[in-house]
């Protein structure tokens, strides 16, 4: 039954994620064919090449079925390293379907949200990094909470294997950017969890994280000047309150702070 529905939205749908209810059990189809490949993107993949500047890599650039069967690949890979990925339940050419995991951090209620759950989510990417791979682009809605409050990641068709100590770091810089839109995680939570990473990842991992702050400390004029004409920009916020948070003196101690 469950490859008849697929079908059937699969000869219905455009490329993307559709959600299914089949047997009362919800699922997610994934067509592959959407073009994420863009001018920016074309342009910060040419400028990764060079080594300074790796922190631009992007995936996105890939042909959409090279992308499509690379995360497919990726989430065998992890689970056979039993890692927190989404089984794949069905798969065909062109498609895949995983079960659902529960709820994106995006949805959660704050009444869901502490410091224990934050710590788990830092170290889900630590053991991540410790595999050597970088998921790409951390977006809170890639983030999934089931039921006891477990992180499962998703959406990994921007990952990397062998991925270098710039692309890890820069996988934890995005992930406190993306932390700015939970209004109910203060800084204290951001930083105790952030020092939990980096108990679990070499020195070379922060000492990257430190260099792409300092990089994106030095254009802190540009969201400043933007916030002038557009004072709800988000990712001019999210920029300066990620800069400001590594001035926080719990990051200057050696040892983490694990409050659980």
């Amino acid at each position: 039954m469950l490859t008849d529905e697929c079908n059937k939205i699969i000869s219905e749908s455009e490329p993307g994620v559709k959600k299914l209810i089949v047997d009362g059990n919800t699922y997610w189809l994934k067509i592959h064919g959407e073009n994420k490949s863009t001018v920016i993107r074309k342009l910060s993949s040419v400028i990764s090449r060079i080594s300074l500047f790796s922190l631009f890599h992007t995936q996105s650039v890939i042909d959409s079925l090279e992308r499509f069967e690379h995360e497919k690949a990726m989430l065998h890979y992890l689970k056979q390293q039993n890692f927190r990925v989404p089984d794949i339940d069905l798969e065909g050419p062109g498609y895949f379907v995983t079960h659902d995991e529960g709820i994106p951090l995006n949805q959660l209620d704050n009444t869901r949200v502490s410091q224990t759950l934050l710590n788990k989510v830092f170290l889900t990417f630590a053991q991540l990094h410790k595999k050597n791979i970088a998921h790409g682009r951390p977006a809170l809605r890639d983030i999934i909470i089931n039921d006891h409050n477990i992180p499962t990641l998703i959406d990994f068709e921007e990952s990397m294997m062998d991925a270098n100590p710039t692309l890890q770091a820069r996988d934890i810089y995005i992930l406190l950017m993306e932390l700015y839109r939970r209004e109910d995680i203060n800084i204290q939570q951001k930083v105790n969890a952030l020092l939990i990473w980096k108990s679990e990842v070499s020195d070379e991992n922060w000492e990257s994280l430190l260099k792409i702050n300092k990089l994106i400390k030095r254009i802190c004029i540009l969201p400043k000047f933007v916030l002038l004409f557009k004072k709800k920009n988000k990712l001019s916020k999210q920029l300066l309150e990620t800069v400001a948070l590594f001035e926080h003196p719990d990051l200057m101690l050696k040892e983490p702070v694990t409050t659980f």
